[in-house]
């Protein structure tokens, strides 16, 4: 077995599930057309963090496990008070943000204020 990429803990297992949810929609998201067999076991996983863990540790690659705890962390913040606004990308500007954080195991938000402050002098 795979060592786990991530641990959805008991806090987090109803925006994991949702999020998963969503990214199932896009038969493109799992390789090797997984997506039915992936959402059809899905139908079947109780609640709880344990059996989600499961079954992610089963169905996703680490890129998704990392997209996933990105997600988990950005909503975090969210519900923590820490003021968000929304933006619309280009599907190539979301593609380069989507490399570096990836690439830096980071949110898209972290990519962002990463970048523009390494070119900003204070």
């Amino acid at each position: 077995m795979a060592r786990k990429k991530y641990n959805i803990t008991n806090q987090d297992c109803w925006f994991a599930r949702r999020w998963i949810e969503r990214k199932l929609e896009n038969p493109m998201w799992l390789p090797e057309n997984r997506t039915y067999p992936a959402k059809h076991a899905l139908s079947r996983v109780k609640d709880g963090s344990e059996t989600l863990n499961k079954w992610c540790e089963l169905w996703l690659k680490k890129t998704q496990w990392t997209q996933m705890k990105n997600a988990i962390r950005a909503a975090r913040k969210r519900s923590h008070g820490v003021d968000t606004k929304t933006v619309t990308l280009t599907q190539n500007a979301w593609f380069i943000l989507d490399y570096h954080a990836q690439k830096e195991n980071c949110t898209l938000s972290e990519v962002i204020e990463k970048k523009l402050m390494q070119g900003v002098s204070l």
